[in-house]
């Protein structure tokens, strides 16, 4: 379960969100169906900034360890690795895409 407020996973029996401090349970602190979607739409805007944050994280480190392989062996290395990049940077960009659209 997912912090309605956050979005933060939460543990199962938590009473309150350890990230934020704001009541799990849908108590009487909910004031009407539109507050409610609206703090839906912010937790899944935050659980697909976490997931952009995390792929752009493993993105660097390979592009890191590729650029690494480069300087290694020089020789046509660079042209491969570009490519390379240029693939992997058009696939994060489409990741992007796909999850912005999921909102």
């Amino acid at each position: 379960m997912f912090c309605r407020w956050c979005g933060a996973l939460l543990p199962a029996d938590a009473a309150t969100c350890p990230q934020c401090s704001k009541p799990t349970s849908e108590s009487n602190e909910r004031s009407a169906p539109m507050t409610d979607s609206f703090d839906r739409v912010v937790a899944d805007t935050t659980r697909a900034a976490k997931d952009l944050t995390a792929a752009a994280s493993r993105l660097t480190e390979r592009l890191a360890k590729e650029m690494q392989a480069t300087a290694d062996d020089p020789k046509g290395t660079a042209t491969r690795v570009a490519r390379r990049v240029a693939r992997d940077l058009d696939a994060a960009r489409e990741e992007i895409e796909k999850a912005l659209r999921d909102l």
